[in-house]
C-alpha cells in the first residue's frame, strides 16, 4: 500500500461499518498534518481528490487490498479543508463484472464528492 493510502487509512476514526442492506459507512479526519496537504496548495491547503476516493475504497474494502477494475463517473463537489471530518457512505452491488461501489463524501458543509467504482469480487 503507497504512503498516501496508508495516511488515509490512518485518518479513519470510525471504521467501515454497515448501515443498511449493501451499505457502508465509514469517518475520517483530516487533521492539518495529514499528508496529502503538503504542496496541495501552499497557503491555501485542500483535500485531494485521490484522498476521497482512496477513502471510499476503504470503506467498501477496509482491508485496503481491493482491486480497482473502473472508476466511473466521479464528481468533487465542494472543497475539504484541514480539520474536516468527512463521512463516506459507499453503497455496494454485486454485479456480474465485479462490485459496484456508489460513494458519497461529505463534510459539515455538505456533500464534498460523488464517487462511482468498479472493484473486483
Amino acid at each position: 500500500m503507497n504512503s498516501l493510502c496508508l495516511a488515509v487509512q490512518r485518518a479513519m476514526v470510525r471504521p467501515p461499518e454497515p448501515s443498511a442492506s449493501n451499505v457502508m459507512e465509514a469517518d475520517f479526519f483530516f487533521g492539518p498534518d495529514f499528508a496529502g496537504f503538503d504542496g496541495h496548495f501552499p497557503g491555501d491547503p485542500i483535500l485531494p481528490g485521490i484522498a476521497q476516493f482512496m477513502a471510499v475504497v476503504l470503506t467498501a474494502h477496509p482491508d485496503g487490498r481491493a482491486k480497482l477494475l473502473q472508476v466511473g463517473r466521479t464528481k468533487f463537489l465542494n472543497l475539504v479543508r484541514p480539520g474536516d471530518t468527512v463521512h463516506v457512505r459507499a453503497t455496494l452491488r454485486d454485479t456480474h463484472a465485479g462490485v459496484q461501489v456508489s460513494g458519497e463524501c461529505a463534510t459539515r458543509n455538505g456533500v464534498c464528492a460523488q464517487i462511482k467504482i468498479l472493484l473486483a469480487g
